[in-house]
């Protein structure tokens, strides 16, 4: 009876409701996590914005599709006075990469690319591209760089200029003109390089669909799964909800430091690699509908053998990326959890923003963690290695 009653309670205490991001919360012991221990979370943030390492965050930790742990924490920004909103939108940089991996595979189940087509079939610009040989001097590339390279950041493409020198460009058409006639870091499959593959990858999936990425996105990912908060440019009516980019310390409200004023003003520049802004209740969404094998709520974007590929290794012999982890199609994959020093069972997926944002897919435990904040550097935080920590300590059975 004791257990029935608190049982009630714990539930009451997660109602499903508009204020707390309309995600279906439950109480954590009705999925196998500890209250208690979830708790942990809210105090290692709550110490973090003490310190001042960063304004604030916005978290979420969801179990067998249900939301045990949404909580806002700390402000909006180092210099205002607001406190974080739990539908905080935020800059998730390269956790772009993921949904233009998933706009790509859905090209790829409707037979219009395969992962090992040569790019230059479809971006006839990447032709005869330039690579370093052992000598150390340029000479045409030995293989083709195909379709897989680019989700894996094996294509030796890269970019020496920043993201706020990309967005100089009025449109990713206009960059990739100028970008495709860079030489190649290293020869394609070679080695993982990362960063501008996923530009490469949103480029070719907008000649092939003949739809700006956005379109496509907000066609077939985020209007399926009722991402309502996901945008690459969010509209004046929800600037208020942004959180604050904080550089070093110090507020960037005009976010002068990413992005040239006159980009935000034209909002024509789309890319692959980074550029959405997001809310944690959005960006689960997405993370459960691949946890569900490609489906949410009754929509289905991907089958559930595509889905499985996404968690695969598909680096190839001999390339190196990091101990105990390959790469898939977009993402880090858990091959070994010694090494990874992580709690992550194998086949864990995950990745993260350059602002301090990240999440993580386990479906082993079906567990999926999201965690946001606009700090940088965010590197020295530990965010990622912390927060997993905290979440799986919280599984009691």
């Amino acid at each position: 009876m004791r257990r029935r009653f608190l049982l009630v309670f714990l539930l009451a205490a997660y109602p499903l409701s508009a204020a707390s991001g309309a995600v279906p919360r439950a109480a954590p012991e009705s999925v196998g996590m500890s209250s208690e221990r979830l708790g942990r979370i809210e105090t290692w943030l709550q110490g973090m914005v003490a310190d001042g390492q960063a304004a604030g965050f916005v978290t979420l930790v969801a179990r067998r599709g249900k939301v045990v742990h949404h909580l806002a924490t700390g402000k909006r920004g180092m210099s205002v006075n607001e406190a974080m909103p739990l539908d905080a939108i935020f800059d998730i940089a390269s956790m772009t990469k993921p949904l233009t991996a998933v706009a790509a595979l859905l090209l790829f189940e409707a037979g219009r690319i395969t992962l090992d087509e040569p790019v230059a079939e479809r971006l006839p610009e990447f032709k005869e591209r330039m690579a370093p040989t052992d000598a150390g001097k340029l000479a045409p590339a030995e293989r083709e760089m195909t379709v897989r390279h680019l989700f894996t950041h094996t294509s030796g493409v890269r970019d020496p200029r920043s993201r706020a020198e990309t967005y100089a460009f009025p449109t990713m058409d206009a960059y990739m003109k100028d970008f495709a006639r860079l030489p190649l870091q290293a020869q394609p499959g070679a080695k993982w390089i990362y960063g501008d593959s996923l530009d490469v990858l949103g480029y070719l999936v907008e000649r092939v669909s003949k739809q700006r990425l956005d379109r496509f996105l907000q066609q077939r990912v985020l209007d399926p799964l009722g991402m309502t908060d996901t945008h690459y440019w969010p509209p004046a009516a929800k600037q208020r909800r942004r959180a604050l980019l904080v550089v070093d310390g110090k507020d960037d409200p005009q976010r002068l430091s990413r992005e040239p004023a006159a980009a935000a003003e034209a909002q024509t520049f789309i890319a692959g690699a980074s550029g959405l802004h997001t809310t944690a209740a959005d960006y689960w969404r997405f993370c459960q509908m691949l946890l569900n094998g490609g489906e949410l709520d009754g929509k289905r974007l991907l089958g559930p053998r595509t889905v499985s590929l996404i968690a695969e290794n598909h680096l190839e012999q001999g390339t190196p990326y990091a101990p105990g982890l390959g790469f898939g199609l977009g993402v880090a994959v858990v091959l070994d959890r010694a090494k990874t020093a992580s709690p992550y069972s194998v086949g864990s997926y995950y990745w993260g923003g350059s602002q301090g944002t990240l999440f993580w897919i386990d479906p082993a435990e079906e567990l999926i963690g999201v965690l946001m904040t606009q700090a940088r550097p965010a590197g020295r935080l530990k965010l990622r290695q912390k927060f997993a920590a905290l979440a799986y300590s919280a599984i009691i059975d």
